[in-house]
């Protein structure tokens, strides 16, 4: 109780911060595998929709920061990061400050209104 407690109270005051389970020796390839299927498997479709087309446009080229700071941003809650890569509620400094956040940010603003599906695996 009182860890689960100190989670939710950090939570509220970074916005930041689910648990993530280190992954020390993770080779690219897998760290991309293993991202594109967190980015496909959220639980609320508008997140892995958003996720999953930005995965298929630029995981590819990501280098390893971004992925570590990716892997981060994923730790946090679906809506949130929704919301916060569609500008409808601020990002945390430290979400705002990731390369990757602004790349995200940026597919997001780009997608429009138009019809989005899920892309096809690799």
């Amino acid at each position: 109780a009182v860890r689960r407690l100190s989670l939710q109270r950090r939570m509220l005051t970074t916005g930041v911060g689910l648990e993530r389970k280190e992954r020390g020796g993770e080779d690219l390839s897998t760290m991309r595998r293993r991202l594109l299927y967190q980015m496909r498997k959220r639980g609320i479709l508008e997140t892995d929709l958003l996720l999953s087309t930005f995965a298929s446009e630029h995981l590819a080229e990501l280098e390893r920061g971004e992925l570590v700071d990716l892997d981060s941003l994923l730790s946090n809650i679906d809506w949130d990061i929704f919301y916060w890569a569609t500008n409808k509620t601020p990002a945390p400094a430290s979400v705002q400050s990731m390369s990757v956040f602004q790349k995200l940010r940026d597919h997001a603003n780009k997608q429009g209104s138009g019809i989005v599906r899920m892309p096809d695996l690799p």
